[in-house]
């Protein structure tokens, strides 16, 4: 039952990433032109309160894979950085503070300036959605030890 739980979490957390990515495509031609109420639809009966398209120049997002126990560097993000586990099974860690497990569905923020890593389980391979967010470019530091990526050192 957990299982089947957890399955449907992660489809439905998939559902919300594709249409987050389809509304960030679709917001620069929304900037270009002023939005329309649908057919029949009197002004404003599209959204209750108030809300601003922003933006999204600077935002990246990108999909990669890990083999097992690949992983990336000690690196910060001065925007930050959202993953999302497609598949797999990953380890994650902020610096400090211990190593996580993810599996498909779950996420990890990363915020500003915050010293981090993810790559995949010693024995499972790992896909992840990354989305990094406007301010400047990716900072990265040293390799991550063996001891490091054991949780045996932080």
């Amino acid at each position: 039952m957990a299982e089947q739980i957890r399955r449907v979490v992660g489809v439905s957390l998939w559902v919300v990433v594709v249409l987050v990515l389809v509304l960030l495509r679709l917001s620069h031609v929304q900037q270009a032109s002023a939005q329309q109420p649908a057919a029949g639809a009197a002004p404003g009966a599209l959204i209750t309160g108030t809300s601003t398209v922003l933006p999204t120049t600077g935002i990246n997002v990108g999909r990669r894979s890990f083999e097992p126990s690949g992983r990336t560097y000690w690196h910060s993000h001065p925007g930050g950085q959202l993953i999302l586990i497609e598949s797999g099974r990953a380890l994650v860690q902020e610096r400090g503070k211990p190593v996580r497990a993810m599996g498909p569905g779950e996420s990890m923020f990363s915020g500003p300036n915050v010293l981090h890593w993810h790559g995949a389980a010693p024995t499972q391979a790992m896909t992840q959605v990354n989305v990094g967010f406007p301010g400047g470019a990716t900072k990265w530091m040293e390799a991550v030890t063996d001891a490091q990526y054991a949780g045996k050192a932080q």
